[in-house]
This record gives structure tokens, sequence and C-alpha cells, in this order.
């Protein structure tokens, strides 16, 4: 190619290039713009998520942090209540226990107001009255599940305190329990002797206790041991306790008077598959030791009147024993117990010249019988009422328990007359009586006893002069 052609060429290009270069910048201006804007945009969209990321992140913060407190909220609320003591009201009492079972503390109780009526011959010399028999709060519990306590107070009528403390304060005492088979109690208790003694007297078949219990200690200070061995076929029960005159009780005595007392119970047939034999129990109780100084028992009646009194000047001296065979059985709603008591004491009368000395055995006994005619389970125990009263309609009618028994008595023939006056203190008495026990529940009971007693000898004291014929009630309630 000739230069003058390319020449040609190169001015034709440059041409058309410089011809096109305005169209092109503006149209570069344009999109530039364009871009700006949609940076722009883009920016403030970014800033809006970034904004809003922020605030979401703020929530999240805040939402954690309340899920953070109500988290320790309920873990603070759920260590509280698993410290929070456990508080339960029934028909049981009150009771307080710790969240872990290692402190109970409890308060129950139960009062019986009496009436009670001279019948027949009794009528013009029995004063016929309303009292409050026994009122009788109870504070218990245990300690670390190892140790029991208990704390019964009498506020009945008659109570009255003095130095023996011998009818304000009754049971004071702890229970160590080491094993089933082997337990420690320690201070104030009943001592094991007769079977009826060791009874509640909540549980009571009839309103006043029987003749045998006249002869057994009541409540003193002392220490035992008492288990259940086999199975729990047996039970034992051995200690050393203050001494107490026949159906006496006291804080004090003299450690020299101390006495030893023990009770072993059996059910040989619990748990063997027969019905009819599992519920039979035979034991022996009993006491020795020492006594000296003490004014002795005035036995006293069915209807509590003072039926044997000794010589204002004879008084206990010396050895003291009493031995309690005793016995009982429980089929179904059929129940019956049976005891012997024989006490020994020594004895003295000052005042005379010389001082008279003498060793005096009483002998006393009694077979109760009785059946549930509702059908409940009869036991030593509180009956568990199938049907309590109610005045809704599907009407319940409690527990009705009828009851009958025998007794005897029989003072010893050398008391007279040198320590008891034979026209003011009987030889000895018969008894029997029927009554009827009402359950409403398990915290109220009605009782209706008719009581008869014959005393042999006695005919210048008022109270035994003649039979002893009363209509005794009861109101008992319970919580």
């Amino acid at each position: 190619m000739s230069r003058a052609k390319s020449y040609w060429i190169a001015g034709v290009t440059l041409g058309l290039v410089l011809s096109a270069s305005p169209a092109r910048a503006d149209t570069t201006r344009d999109e530039l713009k364009a871009l700006r804007q949609q940076l722009e945009a883009l920016s403030q969209k970014v800033q809006l998520l970034e904004e809003k990321h922020v605030r979401d992140q703020e929530a999240l913060s805040q939402v954690q942090a309340t899920q953070r407190t109500t988290e320790l909220a309920q873990a603070a609320v759920a260590a509280k209540a698993k410290a929070a003591p456990i508080v339960s009201v029934g028909a049981g009492g009150l009771q307080v226990r710790s969240a872990d079972s290692n402190f109970v503390f409890g308060i129950r109780g139960y009062l019986q107001a009496d009436g009670r009526f001279g019948v027949a011959s009794s009528a013009a010399t029995y004063n016929d009255t309303f009292l409050m028999r026994r009122v009788r709060p109870i504070f218990e519990g245990a300690l670390y599940q190892y140790v029991d306590y208990r704390i019964l107070l009498e506020f009945g009528t008659g109570t009255l305190a003095n130095t023996l403390n011998n009818s304000l304060l009754l049971d004071a005492y702890a229970n160590l329990r080491f094993l089933p088979e082997l337990q420690l109690q320690v201070g104030k208790m009943k001592q094991p002797s007769g079977l009826e003694r060791g009874q509640s007297t909540a549980n009571l078949l009839f309103i006043e206790t029987g003749f045998p219990t006249l002869l057994t200690p009541n409540y003193s200070v002392g220490a035992m041991f008492q288990g259940d061995l086999f199975g729990r076929k047996l039970n034992y029960q051995a200690g050393v306790f203050n001494s107490v005159p026949d159906c006496g009780s006291s804080d004090f005595q003299t450690f020299e008077q101390g006495n030893l007392a023990g009770r072993v119970f059996a059910t040989p047939f619990k748990d063997s598959g027969v019905k009819a034999l599992e519920r039979f129990g035979v034991g022996v109780g009993g006491t020795y030791g020492s006594l000296t100084g003490n004014a002795l028992a005035n036995y006293k009646t069915t209807g509590q009147q003072a039926a044997f009194p000794y010589l204002a000047n004879v008084t206990a001296d010396g050895e003291q024993w009493r031995f309690i065979p005793q016995g009982n059985y429980y089929w179904g709603p059929f129940g019956l117990y049976a005891e012997y008591a024989v006490a020994s004491q020594e004895v003295c009368r000052t005042g005379t010249t010389p001082v008279r000395t003498g060793t005096l055995v009483t002998r006393a006994w009694q077979v109760a019988a009785s059946y549930f005619v509702t059908g409940e389970r009869n036991t030593w125990k509180p009956v568990a009422v199938k049907h309590p009263f109610t005045f809704t309609r599907d009407r319940g009618w409690g527990a009705v328990e009828l009851a009958a028994r025998i007794q005897g008595i029989n003072f010893d023939e050398a008391a007279f007359p040198t320590f008891a006056a034979s026209g003011t203190a009987p030889t000895g008495a018969f008894g029997w009586g029927v009554g009827v026990n009402w359950f409403w529940n398990r915290n109220l009971k009605l009782s209706l006893n008719y009581e008869n007693t014959d005393f042999q000898g006695g005919s210048q004291n008022q109270a035994t002069a003649q039979n002893e014929q009363l209509v005794l009630t009861q109101l008992q309630l319970s919580f």
C-alpha cells in the first residue's frame, strides 16, 4: 500500500473516533451516576441491616439475660422448697418435718369428759358428777431418725403439782433406736408390767381400768432396754426405775428404793398362715425392788371412791415385788384379754410398841371380751373405722363395739386388824360390767358402761357398805 493511502485510512479512522467521543462520554457519565445511586441505595440498605442486626443482638441479649434470671430464680425457688419444712395437719394432729426428715415435731392429744351416776343402792351415797377425767396434750417427734422423744402432760380434774410431780408430768422420755431389736429409753415413763397398764388410756375398752391395774406401777423415772425379736414375734422391756406404790407415779425417790421392772410378750403364731391364731399373744411382767417410808396405795373402786384405806401410821418398809401373767386374743371383730396380778409389800406400823411389821400380798384378776357389730377388725391399738359417721347421703354410722368383763381382788388377811381396820377396809371385791363404745371416726368416741361391784367386808365405809352400781359415760375427743 502507498504511503498516501495509509495516511488517508488513518485520517478517516481518527475522524470516526473523534466524531463518536462526545456520545460515549455522555453514556459513561449516566452509567456512573446510576452506579453511584445504586451504591448509595445499597449502602442505606446495609446500614439498615446493620442497625437491625444490632437491635436483634440487643434483644437476644435481653432474652438471654431474662432467661438466665428466670433460671436462677427457679433454681432458688427449688432450693428453697427443697430446704423448707413440711407442715401437715390432719386427724393425727399437727406435724412439722424438716426437708431431710432429720427433725420431726408433732402436737396431738386427747380429752375425756366423763359423767358418773349412782343407781339402785348406790344412788343415795354416790356423788353424781361430771368431770374432765383426762386432758392430755402430747408433744413428740424425732431427731436424726434415730431418737424419738415424747412429753405427755395431764390437766384433768384433780391434777395437782407437788414435789413428786406425780400427776402433771406423765411421759417425758427419749428413746434411742439403735436397732429394732435394741432400743434404749430414758426418762419418765410407764414401768413395764401389766397388760392393761401398758395400753394407752385413749384405747381402753372400759372407761375405768380393771382391778389388776390397781396393783401395777404407773409413771416413774428410769431407763430401760426394749426391742422386738424373731420377726416381731417377741417384744421385751427391761429396766431400772424409781420405786412407787401400787398404782403410783413419781418423779423422785432415793435410788436405794429403786426396782427392776420387765415384761416379755410373745405372739408365737404371727405370720404362721393360721388366721385364727395369728393374733394370739401371751406374756408376763413384773417388778422387784424396795420401797420404804412411802404411804401405801389407797385402792379405789371402779367409781374412783376410796375402798381400802390402810391405817394412817402404816407405811412401806422394804421388799416390794409384783408378778403379772397376761394374754390377749383377736380374731376378726372379736377380742379377748385377761391378766392376773400379785403384789407383795413389806410394811410397818409406827406409833406402837413394839413397831409392827409384816408382808402383805394382794391379788387381782380380770377377763374382758369385746365384739364389733359393725365388722371392724378388733385390736389392742386404735380401731380403723370402716364407715365414719356422716350426715351426707352416703350415710355412715361409725363403729359400734360391745364389751363385757368380770374381775376380782383379794386383800391379804394378814392386814387385819394390825394394818387396816376390818370395818372400813373390805377383804375383797368381785365386779362385772358391760359397755358399748361408739366410734364416730378416728377422733371421736362415745362410751357407756354399767359397772356392778360386790364388796366383802368394809361395812363401815360408805364406799363399800353396799354394792357399787354405776352408770359411767364418756366423750373422748382425740386430735
